[in-house]
């Protein structure tokens, strides 16, 4: 999946700020800002980014040169003159994909991306979906929305909704730009609207936090509303048993079968802010029935499959211990399998996670002991029962 990300603006309302360092990298808690907004499209699985810039590009080329981002290629696509979010576009055109996802560099909204994309196939005939917020500040301009998404008008104070700056595209939008044309939000959406070809998604949760660091007074409340994004609540799923029927060492997609209301649930998980986790045993690897490989390309699949539905797996772990294995013997494959915690410390480690508000739901013992053995607050033995028996646990209502 393609992001575009503006990157452009002269950021003057922050004044002495931006003299020297363009408004998107700015550093927040020590990091640039816009590392967290693609920190945030890699979890949903966007692999390539396209940064749009005009002013002090050469310090985006040197943030992309020095980013250590893994699996995503990032792309500059410089302006010569001002050339506006329209103007822009349209000047990269070559490099876009059939759809992508379009976003401001300036701005973080914390929502569940995947859901606008589903929303925007729903739709035939359109241009773009748009992520509409919660309008808690005076100088953004209101939307009104009637119930099947589409725009009633865009005026000033008329309701509580205010577009995000964050977009789901069709390249088709690319044709009703012109040479002459310079806004986007000016000059194309408004005759999008009129013609229905687009719609607008309301994102209303208390964790579908909106930043907009334009203004001083913003950018430094951003400090603290990014480590609060950040700060998520965890759940742990083992796989086969949880999330597909276990068949024995299934490793393909046509063993694999889907357990009922599992993509239901992730997607519950995935609209109310947690970050999800698979945590698998997978001894057939070390015992050489298929090889890791194998197990790579069906998490991929099964991401692929989740996608479709507005879902997503944030990252998944695997233990491939066999003790006869030659491969996957040594303690510290054993320390990974289950009841042990390997998966879980490297979880912890690579996602700066809190265990305190973690929860891991499986279907046999050894799964509960590696909750215990982490010290994983709540823990799960799920057998028949169905997924969605898990949302009245104690653990979703505090």
């Amino acid at each position: 999946m393609q992001a575009v990300i503006y990157c452009g603006g002269f950021g003057s309302r922050l004044g002495d700020k931006t003299k020297i360092v363009p408004k998107p990298i700015l550093r927040i808690n020590k990091k640039p800002f816009l590392s967290y907004v693609i920190k945030d499209l890699q979890r949903y699985g966007v692999n390539e980014v396209i940064l749009l810039t005009y002013y002090k590009h050469e310090k985006i080329i040197n943030f992309i040169k020095k980013s250590k981002f893994n699996n995503i290629k990032i792309k500059a696509i410089r302006e010569r003159k001002k050339l506006g979010t329209a103007g822009s576009l349209l000047n990269a055109k070559k490099y876009l994909n059939k759809e992508f996802f379009l976003l401001n560099g300036d701005t973080f909204f914390n929502f569940n991306i995947l859901d606008l994309k589903k929303k925007f196939h729903l739709k035939k005939n359109i241009c773009f979906a748009m992520a509409l917020s919660v309008n808690s500040k005076k100088r953004f301009t209101s939307i009104s929305i009637e119930k099947k998404n589409n725009f009633l008008s865009n005026k000033k104070n008329i309701n509580n909704f205010i577009n995000a700056g964050f977009y789901y595209v069709s390249k088709k939008i690319i044709n009703f730009i012109n040479k002459d044309n310079f806004s986007l939000e000016d000059e194309i959406f408004p005759k999008l609207i009129l013609n229905k070809q687009a719609i607008g998604i309301k994102y209303i949760s208390k964790r579908n936090f909106f930043i907009d660091i334009g203004i001083p007074k913003d950018l430094k409340k951003s400090q603290i509303i990014l480590k609060k994004i950040f700060n998520k609540k965890i759940v742990f799923l083992d796989r086969d048993g949880i999330i597909n029927h276990d068949y024995g060492y299934v490793h393909t997609k046509n063993r694999f079968v889907w357990k009922k209301n599992i993509i239901k649930f992730i997607k519950f998980l995935n609209d109310n802010d947690y970050y999800v986790f698979i945590i698998s045993n997978q001894s057939g690897v070390g015992r050489g029935y298929y090889s890791i490989n194998k197990v790579y390309k069906l998490h991929e699949w099964i991401n692929k499959k989740l996608n479709d539905s507005g879902a997503h797996i944030d990252d998944f772990f695997i233990a491939c211990y066999f003790k006869n294995s030659k491969k996957y013997s040594s303690l510290k494959e054993l320390n990974r399998r289950k009841p042990n915690t390997g998966m879980i410390d490297e979880a912890t480690k690579k996602w700066k996670i809190y265990k305190n508000k973690s929860l891991l739901v499986g279907d046999q013992i050894t799964d509960i002991k590696a909750a215990r053995n982490s010290k994983i607050k709540y823990s799960i033995l799920l057998k028949d029962l169905d997924i969605l028996n898990v949302l009245d646990h104690k653990f979703f209502n505090k």
